[in-house]
């Protein structure tokens, strides 16, 4: 380690890196708007929620008290809960979207180049190859769609090239290359996004495969193993207790149902403008790379074993793989995977790497200076050529968002996709809702938007979508808030208060779940599985279709207490993840310095 940081050479890498990630940055920096994507205020209504608690230190690790219209409603709790919380400390620092969305993508960007870097270069690849590697990898739409969508998938790709590098490890078959780095980094994939996590450890499986055939120490290579997968379980325990009570004791809406599966796969075409267009960098690097396998006699084991799971990946990932069969034999696909283009990003990574190895062997093989020269310009017009597409598609989705005549942005090119649940009111012009986004108040933009997220709400009925109960959600929840009043309490709870001109029942803009308590005036009420019509039943509540909360109403004034008491196993869970991580942090910062110290 003190030898890297010694050799001016990784020093010259990085400011380049960073030339790169400046580059992509300055559109957005320049323009001083936030970019609106189909995802984006999904994803800002949970942040948001997590930057006000750290603002008004009234902490609540499964309701929404602040986000979502202070519903109540549970999302971070089962996605990606610690990066929610980091998200919402950098909201909380900066105080401003505009600035939260520069910073964020500088982290992303720059991370995800630094991660490549680091694994060409422990592949012995050239300096300026693993640097031009490492900008095409960073300026691809599965790294700068966090930018221009909002789209979480893209944290997770920032961590390929670390998850490659464990993969590596595995390979050898050595139980002492084995570390808790691997169960470091899938725990990372988990608190971010589980999807992400998911993908990743299919990517590693036949790494593993291989390394258990090749392993003269079997036994201690699965203990090995074993341990990382129980390391795992104590960093995430968090998350697996609270997906365990929450789905474990609820009937959840699950996100929306693809129709196909197939349309969704990555498209061999040049246009990177849409998620699933693979571009004409990776069209050139994939053929050239297949040209390579196929007719060079001297190609490594290493670099055929990376492009054959890379292809696999590929063909997986594409609009050519059979997506709307298997979606047929497994529909839970259609909501959990929904778009097989997810799948593209390990591909580009393992195909990217392959690429560069490929080249890497031509430069040491040829004699000529002029020969190789020339693969350094070939792979350099990549490099530029991938920064200039990455730029002109983050510039295309701020013209898509500002520049339309008053009219509201656009989510990405998907803004169909939004209605009828999903769009701007028509006082909301667009000057007004870019104004709110570059304000102080942080949650003005949020409420420009009426778009029903019913995502993890119980779900009290048969039916399976979720449009199927979007409606409900902009009945009970959008429209119905403005005549409550909603005050977070020092112990994560939501009172909401009201006035009432009779005993009636009336609906509540908070859901309620299994675990979640409900007082009425003083009073605690009891869960009622049928709705009764009378008012006199003070002793009962009763829940809508998307859990919606109904009480008994008396005249006058109403205060209604509303706590989710998550049990015992939970926050003991969440002690036991805490803790794993600060030791798991100790240890890494104590060998650190023995490593620097120590050269």
């Amino acid at each position: 380690m003190k030898k890297a940081l010694q050799n001016q050479k990784n020093w010259w890498a990085i400011g380049v890196i960073l030339i790169a990630v400046f580059s992509l940055l300055s559109v957005q920096t320049l323009s001083g708007n936030v970019i609106v994507g189909y995802d984006t205020f999904f994803h800002f209504n949970r942040i948001y929620d997590t930057a006000m608690q750290f603002k008004l230190g009234r902490f609540s690790y499964f309701m929404s008290n602040f986000g979502y219209c202070q519903s109540g409603q549970i999302v971070n709790a089962v996605y990606g809960p610690y990066m929610a919380y980091g998200l919402g400390l950098l909201l909380f620092l900066t105080h401003s979207w505009v600035w939260f969305q520069i910073i964020s993508g500088f982290i992303l960007l720059f991370v995800a180049g630094i991660g490549a870097y680091a694994l060409f270069r422990r592949l012995k690849i050239n300096y300026w190859l693993a640097t031009f590697g490492a900008i095409i990898f960073l300026s691809q739409n599965f790294i700068t769609y966090w930018m221009t969508s909002s789209a979480f998938l893209d944290w997770g790709s920032m961590m390929l090239p670390f998850a490659v590098m464990l993969g590596l490890d595995l390979l050898t078959g050595s139980a002492k290359r084995i570390h808790v780095s691997l169960a470091l980094v899938v725990a990372i994939l988990i608190e971010m996004h589980i999807l992400s996590a998911v993908i990743t450890v299919l990517m590693l499986i036949p790494f593993f495969l291989v390394g258990v055939v090749r392993s003269n120490e079997k036994n201690k290579y699965l203990i090995k193993i074993g341990k990382n997968i129980g390391l795992t379980c104590f960093l995430c325990a968090n998350y697996f207790a609270a997906f365990f009570n929450v789905f474990g004791q609820n009937n959840l809406i699950a996100p929306f149902r693809v129709q196909s599966l197939q349309t969704g796969g990555m498209q061999l075409i040049n246009n990177t403008l849409l998620q699933n267009g693979v571009g004409i960098v990776f069209i050139i690097i994939i053929i050239a790379q297949v040209i390579f396998i196929l007719f060079n006699l001297k190609r490594s084991n290493l670099n055929m074993m990376i492009t054959t799971v890379g292809l696999a990946f590929f063909a997986i990932s594409s609009e050519y793989f059979p997506w709307d069969y298997w979606g047929k034999v497994f529909p839970c696909f259609r909501d959990f995977l929904q778009f097989p283009s997810r799948f593209y990003a390990v591909a580009a990574i393992l195909l990217l790497t392959g690429f560069l190895l490929s080249i890497n062997q031509f430069v040491q093989q040829v004699q000529f200076k002029s020969v190789k020269t020339a693969y350094f310009v070939f792979v350099s017009l990549l490099t530029f050529v991938s920064v200039f597409i990455g730029m002109m598609n983050i510039q295309k989705q701020l013209s898509n968002n500002w520049n339309l005549d008053n009219i509201a942005p656009q989510s990405g090119v998907y803004a169909q996709h939004l209605r009828p649940y999903g769009y701007y009111p028509k006082q909301v012009s667009n000057e007004g809702i870019r104004k709110d986004f570059q304000g102080a108040k942080l949650d003005a933009p949020l409420r420009d938007s009426i778009r029903a997220n019913t995502d993890y709400l119980p779900n009290h009925t048969k039916l399976r979508q979720p449009h199927d109960l979007q409606s409900d959600y902009q009945k009970q929840i959008t429209y119905n808030e403005d005549e409550f009043k909603k005050q977070v309490q020092p112990n994560g709870s939501m009172e909401v208060s009201w006035e009432s001109k009779q005993r009636t029942m009336t609906m509540i803009p908070v859901v309620a779940y299994h675990d979640t308590q409900i007082n009425l005036n003083g009073h605690q009420l009891k869960y009622a599985h049928r709705l009764v019509e009378k008012n006199d039943d003070l002793n009962h509540y009763h829940l809508s279709k998307i859990g919606g909360i109904m009480v008994p109403s008396r005249a006058g004034s109403n205060k209604l207490n509303v706590k989710y008491e998550d049990p015992f196993y939970v926050k003991l869970a969440l002690i036991v993840s805490l803790m794993s991580w600060s030791i798991c942090i100790l240890y890494l910062i104590y060998r650190g310095l023995k490593l620097i110290f120590n050269n």
